[in-house]
Parts: C-alpha cells; structure tokens; sequence
C-alpha cells in the first residue's frame, strides 16, 4: 500500500495532501494550513479562513457558514446537526478532528451542492419531529445524499463506454485493459468527507458511491477551481431537480484504488483478480 499513512487518532500532519491522489481536489484550501507544522489549527482558525472569503457560503435560507464548537444532545429540532446549519448557518464542529476538518473543507469545494443536501434534509426532518417519530428513519432519497455527502465521489469521463464498464462492474477491463485511456477521459473527483478520511490510510477495499458524468473533454482539461465550480452547479441542479437519484442503488460503487496511481500495487495485472474488492455487482452474481 502507500508508504504514508496518518494514525487516524487525531495526529495532525500538514503534508496529508501528498500521502494520495485523493487529496489532489482540496489541495488549495489545504494549504491554508500549511503554517501549522505541528499542531492543529483551531476552530478561530477555521472561522478566519470562512471570514476572508470575497463572498460568505449561504445555506439555502440564506445564512452565512460559520464555525461552532459542537454542543451536547440537541434539546429541540433546531439545535440538531443540518437544521441547525440550515437556520443559522451554525455548522458544529470538533477540534482536533479530521472527519470535521475535511467536513469543513468540502464546503468550499461545492458551497452550492453542499447548502441544496443540508436544505433538502430539513423538511422531511422536519414532519418527522412534528409527528413524534424517530428522527433518524429518514427517507430513500436523504439516506441517498447523506451516503453521498459522507462516502461519495464524481466521475467525469468523456466516453460512455467506460462509464459503461463501471455500471457493469467491469473492472479488470476498465482498470488494466483500457488502462491507456483513464488519464484523458476519466477523473475521479471525491466529495465525501468520510471518504476524505479514509484517504489518510488507505486500504484495499475503499469503495465510493458515485454519481457518474459525460463531459466533453474541455471539462476534463478545466484547472482545479473551474472543474470543481463546473462540478458544484452540475450536482446543485441535479439534486434539485430529484429526478435522476433518488435512493442509494443510484449510486454506482467504485473501488477508486483501481485507479493508476492511486494504489503502489495495481501496476500488476494480478492486483485485479481479488473479487472481494473489484466485486462482479448484484446484477452478476449467480
């Protein structure tokens, strides 16, 4: 596997960015935090970064993001986690934590995406609150974007027969046989912030839940701030609209350490032969 790794017991490292392909997307606001060599930022730090922005994130009612230490168990409907964002922009968060901290940083990544999640959540959440039922049995369409927003990813591919193979769970010929062509017309760009995470010790066996994308090339050959500006607005308008996702089997799993580059060991022809990882899918099992 990759030769570095981060004891996910908190242990803060600024280099994270270069331990794996993964991080490539976060790298600018990563490097915000380049100066703490030693010990992690804090929440001030996070807001100090939120309050230099030429314009705030809004929430979809209109709040501006900020950062608030996490508080105890939520007394009434709008202290609980995305309601809370959602009313006051209040976003809790936990120091010295990277599923927070990456959490935090994937809001500056897709703000428009991020703000449509949180407020499709709040209705549903809710009639449920109103009704005296349990506030976690929440809908096939939340389970959706919550699976999503924790372990999700976006692949771009301007052939669709490689999207193809991957809603066929076609890896070795995706993988290895068309090899050659992954770095022109595929990208894989995470926008989990579990799946970020995990990312700090990679394992065989990390699997994203993706919504896949046909672009053209120009989209593929954007600079970092653009992709990620075109990828915000696509999936904003998707998720509105409600139409394409609508449950958790819409989503296309993918084991994104298949990618070339992305595992030490996948240059060997080998590596895909382990169906525990590069499974045949529901659709071929006998």
């Amino acid at each position: 596997m990759f030769s570095q790794q981060i004891d996910l017991k908190q242990k803060w490292d600024p280099d994270f960015v270069g331990f794996s392909p993964i991080f490539a997307p976060l790298s600018f606001w990563a490097e915000q935090f380049s100066s703490f060599k030693s010990q992690w930022p804090g929440l001030d730090d996070y807001q100090a970064m939120l309050s230099v922005l030429p314009k705030p994130i809004l929430t979809q009612s209109g709040k501006a993001l900020k950062i608030v230490e996490q508080d105890g168990k939520p007394g009434h409907f709008s202290e609980h986690y995305a309601p809370r964002i959602y009313l006051s922009g209040e976003i809790q968060t936990r120091t010295e934590n990277w599923h927070d901290f990456f959490q935090f940083l994937t809001w500056f990544m897709f703000p428009k995406t991020k703000a449509v999640i949180n407020a499709i959540h709040i209705p549903a959440a809710q009639l449920r609150e109103e009704e005296k039922t349990d506030l976690g049995r929440r809908s096939p369409i939340e389970n959706m974007l919550s699976l999503f927003d924790e372990g999700g990813a976006v692949i771009l591919c301007s052939d669709n027969s490689l999207l193809e193979l991957i809603r066929s769970f076609k890896w070795k010929e995706l993988f290895w046989q068309r090899r050659g062509e992954l770095e022109d017309k595929l990208k894989l760009v995470t926008f989990g912030h579990a799946m970020y995470e995990k990312g700090l010790a990679p394992y065989v066996g990390m699997t994203a839940n993706c919504i896949l994308l046909h672009v053209d090339k120009d989209v593929l050959q954007q600079n970092n701030h653009q992709q990620l500006e075109w990828i915000d607005n696509a999936l904003a308008k998707l998720f509105t609209e409600g139409e394409q996702y609508k449950k958790p089997k819409d989503l296309s799993p993918f084991p994104l350490l298949g990618l070339p580059g992305w595992d030490n060991n996948n240059e060997l022809e080998s590596y895909y032969d382990n169906l525990n990882y590069f499974r045949p899918g529901r659709s071929q099992k006998t």
